[in-house]
């Protein structure tokens, strides 16, 4: 999952996405379907499980963090999953966060 706003600026309702998944090989877009390389860099990461720790939390969390390091914001955070979080327990139990970082 990839934001496009930041978690702050809109309501959980109000806040876009985009669903990624990971493709090992050639891949070409088809209709709605783009393919996107996301580079390499620097992040923040947090692994939790939803079940256990709310996601705000976590999100409020991590712009805490970055309000007193050195680094800030370089795009907008993501969720990863090792798996489809909708249809594997496992998944879901395991998101990973991440926030892309640079030098303030």
């Amino acid at each position: 999952m990839y934001f496009l706003d930041k978690w702050s600026e809109k309501t959980e309702k109000q806040r876009r996405s985009l669903a990624c998944i990971e493709i090992k090989g050639k891949a070409k877009p088809e209709g709605k379907i783009q393919i996107m390389k996301i580079p390499r860099q620097k992040v923040v990461s947090v692994f939790f499980d939803p079940d256990e720790v709310s996601a705000d939390v976590v999100y409020y969390g991590l712009e805490a963090w970055l309000q007193y390091c050195p680094y800030k914001q370089a795009a907008r955070s993501r969720e990863l999953y090792d798996g489809n979080p909708w249809t594997n327990p496992r998944a879901w139990a395991n998101c990973e966060v991440q926030v892309p970082l640079k030098r303030k």
